[in-house]
């Protein structure tokens, strides 16, 4: 088996499930090449699969991402699927998870031209901060976090379709949880915790994981978000904040995301064994 772990050409950081995956894959004497999307000369029909790792740059070049994916996706076997993928390429996923009573964070969906009108809605719902991103993002790259005042100057920043949500204390004291599910199978979970000062938790912004465990209600919550995805991924990570009213889901990365194989390196001989199936 020849297969391909999708990168991006200049990388902001090392993909660490690599050094995972890479040799679960060896040890089942696949042959495996990390090239990135967007390398032309990739002939990509000489692979057996591939699967997203680590295409992080996709947000910048969305449409030349979604060409790649249609013509990757025609040449070999894409993991994720094809169908997955373009589902989970905007945010806007989550209404069909609240369509569903699945619970998510508050949100107010802005389209370009009408930020006015948004930051009218903003103020009548009172959030007294705010965090603004595009519906098309990854890993907080445009995120911003105002004041309810500064709402509307922030929204007309933006030229592109945005999402505003109210800011959650509890991401900044307590972290997101996230699950991480193989072939549908819940295989492990963590909390990912900020810096001291921030509420990014990704890496880049000094953030920090470790493996934990969670209850039923979370468990129950993560499983629920998940059978609204068109088919059953390959791989999944469910991210779960806490509000108000209880658990909620901010994010399903169905695309490239970090399983954080660190926490849990047998997990990489599960999806191991998922990709063999699977081709």
């Amino acid at each position: 088996m020849r297969i391909a772990f999708v990168t991006c050409e200049r990388p902001i950081e090392r993909d660490i499930d690599l050094d995972f995956l890479v040799p679960a894959m060896k040890r089942r004497d696949a042959v495996v090449e990390t090239p990135g999307w967007s390398d032309s000369r990739v002939d990509w029909g000489g692979f057996d699969m591939a699967m997203l790792s680590s295409t992080w740059d996709y947000f910048e070049r969305q449409d030349e991402f979604r060409e790649w994916l249609r013509g990757a996706a025609r040449a070999t076997r894409l993991i994720n699927p094809l169908e997955i993928v373009e589902w989970n390429l905007d945010k806007r996923y989550l209404l069909e998870l609240e369509a569903a009573a699945v619970p998510t964070i508050p949100t107010v969906w802005i389209e370009p031209g009408g930020e006015e009108e948004a930051a009218e809605e903003i103020a009548e719902l009172g959030w007294e901060t705010v965090v603004i991103k595009p519906v098309i993002d990854l890993g907080a790259r445009n995120l911003v976090r105002v004041g309810a005042e500064h709402v509307g100057q922030m929204l007309a920043a933006f030229d592109v379709a945005t999402m505003a949500q109210p800011y959650l204390p509890s991401v900044a004291a307590e972290g997101e949880l996230s699950l991480v599910y193989v072939a549908g199978e819940l295989t492990h979970s963590l909390r990912k915790v900020p810096a001291r000062g921030d509420f990014r938790v990704q890496p880049q912004y000094g953030g920090t994981h470790e493996y934990e465990e969670f209850g039923t209600v979370v468990r129950e919550l993560a499983a629920g978000a998940l059978a609204v995805v068109p088919s059953v991924p390959l791989y999944a990570r469910v991210d779960v904040v806490g509000t108000d009213d209880g658990p909620a889901i901010i994010e399903l990365e169905l695309i490239e995301p970090a399983l954080y194989l660190d926490t849990a390196p047998e997990v990489a001989e599960t999806i191991a064994d998922a990709l063999l199936a699977a081709a």
